[in-house]
């Protein structure tokens, strides 16, 4: 049913040409923009809420189960790592067979994956379910559907990817859903309510995406083709030969060998590691800090903790529109110093004036950070390898979404408080800026190996 509505929407774009019988509203319509909220709507459900929504059981496994807080958060911690671990690999798939069958896979591991957390009775079980779940996200997270988007769009790439991740920014709301869950049944049949509604919605969401407008006739941002021009693409399964799965030919762009060769990756790694230190130090931990060290009530602290992803869905909107227009590299540094800013205020928080500040400058930068980096790697390496170069970055960036919940986890067990904590990592958090100002301007990279500098 899937193929049948993508070649009706082909056949409705073709007839849209001049002298075509479609209506007004078919001659507009672009096929790409519904990849965005597919992706977006799979985003919101399954691959970014468990991200959020770990904070809400920390104090609930304590209570039953006696954890230290450490214990708990290295949960997250080791999810990050398997998380980047996994994300090469779906890099290195999704250039080669296409996001649909990785966004399927990792929806049914998700879900699974939080129906398994609710049935957990020891440390190790959790962390094993907590994995399954990273190792979905992994497969099933923008950073795989932002790969399909590049293809879609170019000259509105960045709002595309900015609607996409604003998907992100409203699983804030999913944090809202399980505690509201948590408090009617308890958390293990609030945890499977959850992964059961994942695996209903998304699996059905995740059949309709395409990886490339060709694969359907079109072409990117929806631009008709030429007088007897002939819409030809070789459908996914056709294509052979250098693992071109997803019906793509041979793309402009770095090799994978020649981006790891280059400065410009190492320092956007560099800048990755430092960044995710303090945001998953905060995301991971900020309803029980808030709770216990602010003076907030459980309530009023997970309310806050859904309004970051929301103020992210902002974020990522604004940034990715101003994208298209503005150097990417300056607003992403900017993006990671109101981060840092954010981080800083959250230290010293002790009235709500001061979380409301808080979330003014953390959420929107963290959601203006996520969409600013698949919009910058085009411009430096191109689309040849943007799977897995993203992949490796990102499985960089994990080395500080590990670090940061088991630092900060650990203070407080040793100082009974996280300010400390949180001090440090908004610090490392601006160390995050100044590698990416010290990358220069995109590399020449259409001019091939010749024109890419040693590291």
């Amino acid at each position: 049913m899937a193929e049948e509505g993508g070649a009706a929407i082909m056949q409705l774009h073709l007839q849209s040409r001049p002298g075509g019988s479609c209506s007004d509203w078919s001659m507009r319509f672009f096929y790409g923009w519904w990849v965005v909220l597919a992706t977006a709507a799979i985003t919101l459900i399954a691959s970014e809420a468990p991200i959020y929504c770990f904070s809400a059981l920390v104090d609930p496994l304590e209570e039953e189960f006696g954890w230290s807080r450490a214990a708990i958060g290295a949960g997250p911690s080791i999810a990050a790592l398997m998380a980047g671990l996994a994300m090469p690999v779906a890099g290195y798939l999704v250039d080669r067979v296409g996001a649909r069958p990785l966004l399927v896979a990792g929806v049914m591991l998700i879900g699974g994956g939080f129906v398994a957390i609710s049935r957990v009775e020891a440390l190790w079980h959790f962390y094993i379910s907590v994995s399954v779940v990273a190792v979905g996200l992994s497969l099933a997270g923008p950073p795989v559907c932002a790969v399909a988007i590049a293809h879609w769009f170019e000259k509105k790439r960045g709002l595309a990817l900015g609607i996409m991740f604003a998907g992100a920014g409203a699983s804030g709301v999913m944090v809202l859903v399980l505690a509201l869950l948590i408090s009617l049944f308890g958390w293990r049949t609030g945890q499977m309510i959850v992964g059961i509604g994942q695996l209903a919605t998304c699996i059905p969401l995740a059949l309709t995406v395409r990886h490339r407008p060709e694969e359907m006739g079109l072409l990117p941002d929806g631009r008709l083709f030429a007088p007897g021009e002939v819409p030809a693409s070789p459908p996914p399964e056709a294509v052979g030969g250098e693992g071109r799965g997803s019906g793509m030919g041979q793309e402009e762009g770095l090799t994978i060998s020649q981006a790891v060769g280059t400065r410009s990756f190492w320092l956007l790694a560099a800048g990755l590691v430092l960044s995710y230190v303090g945001a998953f130090a905060v995301i991971v931990h900020v309803i029980p800090y808030l709770d216990e060290s602010a003076g907030f009530t459980e309530e009023g602290a997970a309310m806050i903790a859904m309004c970051i992803p929301f103020g992210s869905l902002v974020g990522g909107l604004v940034f990715g529109w101003l994208a298209d227009y503005l150097s990417k590299r300056w607003l992403l540094a900017m993006s990671w110093i109101l981060q840092g800013l954010g981080i800083l205020i959250f230290a010293a928080v002790h009235s709500p004036w001061q979380a409301a500040v808080f979330l003014v400058l953390f959420g929107p930068a963290l959601g203006g950070a996520f969409t600013l980096l698949p919009a910058l790697l085009p411009e430096y390496f191109g689309l040849r390898a943007f799977g897995i170069i993203q992949g490796l970055l990102m499985a960089a960036a994990t080395l500080g979404g590990f670090v940061g919940p088991i630092f900060a986890g650990g203070v407080y067990d040793m100082m009974d408080t996280y300010r400390p904590a949180f001090l440090l990592v908004a610090l490392i958090t601006c160390g995050g800026a100044a590698m990416i100002l010290m990358m220069g301007r995109p590399l020449a990279w259409a001019r091939g190996a010749v024109a890419v500098p040693p590291a």
